[in-house]
């Protein structure tokens, strides 16, 4: 199955993904835009091997077409819209509702890349790429209890370093 292919089969499920990440106050990035975004990043790398590998590869596709807007957004600062990009924030269940600066999100992500590159594999594949558990565990070949400890130790470090953030 070629790329295209590929696409179109889990079209609605990144669409889902991406409006869940997405605030419906921001006006400049849509969900729809964000998918067609995200398409356009995945045609560059060419055919997914599987499933698996395409939803890797649209997990790190869809934290680029984030971040991307989010930086236009802080040049554009200066004599335009003074909003930041924000997304919905899923690391701690007592605040579901809050919303989280994606370039914060990405500088602490970085840092995690850096120190643990396991438990930011585990990041950006459940939050950006809307993986499982078990999808990760399966991509990753590890238990699932090892995935789960890997995202409550990053989700923990990622609490703290935004909370120093802002």
């Amino acid at each position: 199955m070629d790329l295209d292919q590929q696409i179109a089969q889990h079209y609605e499920e990144l669409k889902r993904l991406a409006h869940r990440l997405l605030l419906r106050r921001d006006a400049t990035l849509q969900t729809t835009g964000l998918v067609h975004e995200l398409f356009l990043k995945l045609r560059s790398h060419g055919a997914a091997d599987s499933e698996a590998h395409l939803m890797n590869l649209a997990a790190r596709a869809m934290r680029q077409v984030l971040v991307d807007a989010a930086r236009r957004r802080a040049s554009e600062k200066r004599g335009g819209d003074q909003v930041a990009v924000t997304i919905t924030n899923q690391f701690g269940a007592e605040d579901k509702g809050l919303e989280i600066d994606v370039l914060a999100l990405e500088q602490s992500l970085s840092m995690l890349e850096q120190t643990a590159p396991d438990l930011a594999q585990v990041v950006e594949l459940h939050f950006f790429g809307g993986l499982s558990f078990t999808e990760i565990s399966r991509l990753l070949g590890v238990t699932e209890r090892t995935v789960f400890r890997y995202w409550r130790t990053a989700r923990a470090q990622i609490q703290l370093d935004l909370t120093g953030a802002q």
